[in-house]
């Protein structure tokens, strides 16, 4: 059959240049002028496709018709979706202030994650989301726009428009609709007392009104591995680094020699030592090689989700209920590392009258998280590779060999279980049709149960090979914590249209309590040390309770106004009072105001609009209260402890004096100012924005001006201190489509800031305090100049120490130096290397040479679609850190009976000496001068900058009609893996993105693999 059409927009006028594809073929038109197209020999029932520029696909089925009408919409650009902001929603075109938004499901995709941190890094500039651990169930830390005030503090985080107290890692990502991250004071002020930190908006999935019952189950299986792991120097290695650092604790140098010869004859015969040890003159010696860090891990941690939910809605009502459930084991053989959560959320929304809306929201979630007691992780990183990782036979007796390996094999488990039950109430009244008005109640209650073993173990030290314990006495606690959060929100908003101009009033009420309470139990020496109980300890129990409450209450407004949806305007203010602050003190307010102007609405720019698309400029000045302050900080208080044992066998409970306390300070002042620019090109295929900004943190409290030394007290805190910080965010994203049939998208971002001290009482401008003009998180220390050599010294014996420095060569105060140790540059010119007096006035030797904040981070990341194939990836990075770690991993036999790891191989010897690592030294033996090489300098300074492939995922979606006629609407399989690889220039076992300084000595982060499904009906 041959069929004509007309292709139309909303507006009914002809669309040009229209592709008209048939499905299945490489069949196809273009529209003309006017919109006419015709296709001949085309079968009935063929679908065809209609895309354009700047337009939504569509599809039609042809019939008997022989002609065809079609109207294609415009596609929703980044600029034009629909954002939540505080107390209500804008389109992104309209917004002033500085606001990101994330397609939450867009970037959840298939990841097998099960929290929301993991799929909001590098997601958005400005919101920087770190890792604390990579144990199951760990959590993230947030941070919006950098340091705010020397006091700390987070972002206020709201679930649906109310504070959500639990943790993140409480939430199931599958739950969520979309985040928006509120960066500056016009866009955070509404929410008041916490929102100094800026604010993360997370809006759950709802039912739609007028769709059918849609039910989705979502499943994946994952597999974990430790990808970060420090790989030990082998026992000939190790033990020719303990020859070469001079000694070793329980071995002279005659047995030193002893224990390379059999270690040598090991190597070249493993059968002549079929033991893995040998004994000399009553001496044992370890050969066999061991990997207790892997004998430790099973490297095969499975995690399981499921996701199952039910939505849907009618003319007056919407509903939905979802379930999901996460088990993740860990990667110890123990099978001791786990975390289970149990979700489940329901939600009914209806109108019952015309004017009358109510709606109920319930979430409860269980979750329950175990270790292995104690630094396991530690142990197995740092002890040698000749360490027997079994059993030793110690006079007769097989025993455990002292590793940490066998302390999680045999060790207790601490457990921690939280339960949260939150409710939500609203109801909506709309009079006219202009005014609504909003009231909402939330309780929410969150109770953690601890349990907290400390097991006594007798083992074989396996370094002395003698019988001990791993601690005096068995140890266990106990204590429980409840968490009552009320929220209140009586809210109105009035819009209204006056010809070309538009005006949204609101006005509101919010009032918040949170109480906060802990009993606390712990007790010593069980009569059984495998069946812990408070009721078996025989030692002297320790209880103690403890509680915490505060309030806020505020009142706010807020003015849109916009003329020609071309110029754009909005008033915040919040008036409000916390009862962390002294009586008279509690109460501020706090104004905001922001403009914007969309440029390409005006007349002057239609000849541009080809090209550029959008162009929108805003500005926005503005103020926030901050109350992160301890809660009775004006209250005099005295701790109690039990004090030592007395002699008649009694403890008695003590009291320490109160400190001095004021009650002449009130709220920290966040003042910022952001100007913006939102633009689009090429009907929008391409859009982005860019943002500088300057916040200044006002009155920031601090200690006030010191005291006489005599009181023997510290000076209580004040409004004393003033903090200011600048920065800049850019963000871009791609979209296009090639022949209907490939589409993708391709966005980036990137931001930086820093932070200044701008006032501060340090009158001695003591480096160990804050100063004026510090930026926040620089590190002083020492400039290399290069390494001693033997030519510095004279009278050195055959092992190259004890020699005396030549005339004229810099000295090390403190320390007598040996070649191999790292000389610092004499910044100062007076022959010695020192700190001075540890001022900003005489620093000695010390300089800048680092900051430890995470500078230039940015985020990448792609989304590609062909026919039923999807490819997607996501990336992070950071192109500018310094760390100093100052652990095992950086320093070279950093304790006694510690290990050395192959990157570490290449140290000074008086044959190697254009070394990378300086003279190595053992606890016990000259370990000062270890102390002086592995100071802060730029030597123990790493690049942590790196870049990450976050995460990769490849699915297939079949849409075929067998498939809709088993009653699927959709079935997709799909394979993913998180952190699949880094690029980094630090040691191996350091995870740059680790925010810790045991990083990577403690519990790795994980590079997963998941398999999984999504079925829709």
């Amino acid at each position: 059959m041959s069929i004509r059409g007309k292709v139309q927009n909303e507006k009914g006028e002809g669309l040009p240049g229209v592709t008209v594809t048939v499905k299945g073929s490489s069949l196809k038109t273009s529209t003309d002028q006017t919109g006419i197209f015709q296709l001949n020999t085309v079968n009935k029932g063929a679908t065809l496709i209609f895309t354009a520029v700047g337009y939504a696909s569509a599809e039609r089925v042809l019939s008997d018709a022989s002609f065809l009408n079609v109207q294609m919409k415009e596609a929703i650009s980044d600029l034009e979706e629909v954002v939540v902001v505080g107390f209500g929603t804008q389109k992104k075109e309209n917004l002033t202030g500085a606001v990101s938004s994330v397609k939450f499901e867009n970037q959840l995709g298939d990841r097998p994650v099960n929290t929301i941190g993991t799929v909001l890094q590098g997601a958005a500039p400005g919101l920087q989301v770190t890792q604390t651990t990579g144990e199951p169930g760990g959590g993230f830390s947030m941070n919006v726009r950098g340091t705010t005030s020397i006091n700390g503090g987070t972002p206020l985080i709201l679930v649906d428009n109310v504070p959500f107290e639990g943790g993140l890692n409480l939430l199931n990502p599958a739950d969520i609709e979309s985040v928006s991250i509120l960066k500056d004071a016009a866009s955070a002020s509404i929410y008041g007392a916490r929102s100094a930190y800026g604010v993360i908006l997370i809006t759950t999935k709802k039912g739609k009104r007028n769709t059918p019952v849609t039910i989705n189950y979502h499943n994946n299986l994952t597999i974990n591995t430790a990808p970060f792991l420090p790989e030990k120097a082998s026992p000939l290695e190790t033990v020719q680094a303990y020859k070469d650092a001079g000694a070793a604790t329980y071995y002279s140098g005659q047995q030193i020699n002893t224990w390379l010869d059999l270690l040598q004859k090991y190597k070249e015969n493993p059968d002549a030592y079929p033991m893995g040890y040998a004994t000399n003159n009553g001496t044992r010696y370890q050969l066999k090689e061991t990997d207790e860090m892997g004998d430790m891990l099973d490297n095969n941690g499975k995690q399981m989700n499921h996701n199952l939910s039910v939505r849907g809605g009618g003319e007056n009502s919407s509903y939905g209920i979802s379930m999901g459930t996460t088990n993740e084991d860990g990667i110890l053989v123990t099978n001791k590392d786990k975390f289970n959560r149990y979700n489940v959320r329901g939600f009914v929304n209806s109108d019952i009258k015309p004017w009358l809306n109510v709606s109920l929201d319930m979430l409860y979630n269980n979750s329950e998280r175990t270790m292995p007691n104690g630094s396991m992780w530690f142990q197995a990183a740092t002890s040698p590779s000749y360490n027997p990782i079994d059993t030793i036979h110690i006079n007769g007796e097989v025993l455990p060999s002292g590793t940490g390996a066998n302390f999680i094999r045999l060790g207790s488990v601490n457990s921690t279980k939280l339960s949260n039950i939150r409710t939500t109430g609203k109801i909506l009244i709309t009079p006219i049709k202009q005014v609504k008005l909003n009231a909402e109640y939330t309780f929410d209650r969150i109770n953690g149960l601890y349990d907290n073993y400390s097991k006594r173990i007798r083992y074989a030290n396996s370094a002395k090979f003698g019988e001990e314990y791993n601690r005096n006495s068995s140890e266990y606690t106990k204590y429980n914590e409840t968490t009552n959060y009320k929220a209140l929100n009586i809210y109105g908003d009035y819009t209204e249209q006056f010809g070309e101009h538009s005006l949204k009033l609101l006005a509101g009420f919010n009032q918040e309590e949170r109480y906060y309470e802990q009993q606390y139990s712990s007790i010593a020496q069980m009569i059984n040390d495998d069946l812990p109980s408070l009721s078996q300890g025989v030692g002297q129990p320790v209880t103690r309770d403890s509680y915490d409450e505060y309030a806020v209450r505020g009142f706010f407004g807020r003015i849109n106004y916009s003329y020609l949806d071309r110029y754009l305007l909005e008033v915040n203010g919040r008036y409000d009072g916390s009862s962390k602050f002294p009586p008279k003190h509690r109460w501020g307010f706090f104004p905001s105001v922001s403009v914007g102007w969309r440029v390409t609405e005006e007349s002057f720019m239609s000849s541009l609009k080809p090209y550029l698309s959008e162009l929108k400029i805003r500005g926005s000045y503005g103020t926030v209260g901050n109350q992160a302050i301890d809660t009775y900080a004006f209250l005099p208080g005295m701790s109690s402890f039990k004090s030592t044992w007395l002699d008649n066998n009694t403890q008695p409970v003590t009291l320490n004096p109160p400190l001095l306390v004021s009650d002449n300070f009130t709220w920290e002042t966040v003042t910022s100012k952001n100007i913006g620019f939102d633009f689009g090109f090429f009907k929008n295929q391409l859009t982005g924005s860019f943002d500088l900004y300057t916040r200044a943190t006002k009155n920031m409290i601090a200690p006030g001006a010191e005291l006489p030394a005599i009181l023997g007290t510290a000076a209580p805190v004040q409004n004393v201190a003033d903090l200011k910080t600048n920065g800049f965010e850019l963000a871009l994203n791609w979209n296009g489509e090639i022949n209907n049939e490939f589409k993708y998208s391709i966005g980036a971002n990137l931001y930086n800031y820093k932070a200044k001290i701008t006032k501060f009482n340090n009158s001695n401008n003591l480096l160990s305090q804050y100063y004026v003009g510090q930026r926040i998180d620089e590190i002083w220390g020492y400039q290399v100049d290069r390494y001693y050599t033997p030519d510095d010294f004279i009278n050195l014996n055959d092992n190259y120490v004890n020699g005396t420095l030549k005339e004229g060569i810099v000295k090390l105060e403190g320390y007598n130096p040996n070649p191999g140790d790292i000389l610092f540059k004499d910044l100062n010119n007076d022959g010695v290397i020192n700190a001075g007096n540890s001022t900003l006035d005489n620093p000695g030797d010390r300089s800048v040479i680092g900051n430890r904040s995470l500078q230039y981070q940015y985020g990448i990341n792609g989304n590609f679609q062909y026919k039923g194939f999807s490819f997607s990836f996501n990336m992070q990075g950071i192109l500018k850190r310094d760390l100093y770690l100052n652990n095992d991993l950086t320093n070279a036999y950093n304790y006694e009976f510690g290990t050395i790891y192959k990157h570490q191989l290449n140290y000074w010897t008086p044959s190697n000496q254009m070394s990378e690592y300086p003279r190595l030294y053992i606890s016990g033996f000259r370990q000062t001068n270890h102390t002086s090489n592995y100071r802060t300098s730029t030597f123990t300074l790493l690049d942590g900058s790196y870049l990450r492939l976050q995460n990769v995922t490849l699915g297939y979606t079949f849409n075929n009609q067998w498939i809709k006629k088993l009653g699927v609407n959709n079935f997709r399989i799909f394979a993913s893996s998180e952190n699949l690889y880094t690029w980094s220039k630090l040691p191996k076992g350091i995870d740059p993105a680790a925010d810790s300084k045991s990083n990577g000595l403690g519990y790795p982060y994980m590079r997963s693999y998941s398999f999984g499904l999504n079925v829709n009906l």
